[in-house]
């Protein structure tokens, strides 16, 4: 591997990124380290979707941290460390979560497993199959830390997580995510002209 364009950004369990003039080599073991909980899902999620936008943003050299500004619409905290294990993003205050009113920065119904990665020079908009999570992982994600929560729904919420974790790695990233190259970068703070429609968190499940 001598020269950027022949190293590939994403492979297996592995993402690839430049932090200045070094490589980075960063792999999905690093990422679930950072959480030895109960964050499985969250972490999976969230290193796929890097994958995805490590190939989308080394079709010309590979992808670098030094410009990167992330947008989604999932408040996660396993996302949310994940991706800055991966790009650092977060930690340099150019990561910005969006959420609908009144749901706070925790998993709800109405959240959206969907990322603007920008590196300056464009962005891909990322976005998680809409069948795939379903409907039922929405509605528990609601009721748990409420008084009408259960054991059997922790236990369900559980069980949903290490399930979505699995699936997430067995199909190829092309089968459960959709990308799209749009050739204008982000700016620190913007909000994608997409995320600010009065709909943009409606119905994040397919019915």
């Amino acid at each position: 591997m001598s020269s950027n364009n022949e190293i590939k950004a994403a492979e297996g369990v592995t993402i690839r990124i430049k932090d200045k003039d070094q490589v980075l080599e960063l792999d999905y073991d690093g990422a679930v380290c950072q959480h030895p909980g109960s964050l499985w899902w969250g972490t999976a999620v969230g290193f796929r979707a890097m994958q995805v936008a490590a190939q989308a943003l080394s079709k010309d050299g590979l992808w670098s941290r030094d410009n990167l500004y992330i947008v989604t619409g999932h408040p996660g905290p396993g996302v949310k460390d994940t991706i800055d294990y991966i790009t650092g993003a977060p930690s340099r205050d150019r990561y910005k979560m969006i959420v609908a009113d009144g749901c706070d920065m925790k998993c709800n119904s109405k959240m959206k497993y969907e990322w603007w990665v920008s590196d300056g020079e464009k962005t891909a908009n990322i976005n998680l199959r809409p069948d795939f999570v379903p409907r039922e992982f929405y509605e528990l994600s609601d009721r748990l830390e409420t008084n009408e929560t259960t054991k059997d729904d922790i236990k369900a919420f559980r069980i949903f997580k290490v399930n979505l974790s699995t699936r997430i790695w067995n199909a190829p990233l092309e089968e459960n995510f959709r990308v799209e190259i749009i050739d204008k970068p982000l700016q620190p703070g913007e909000v994608p002209d997409a995320a600010k429609a009065q709909d943009y968190f409606d119905l994040p499940y397919a019915d």
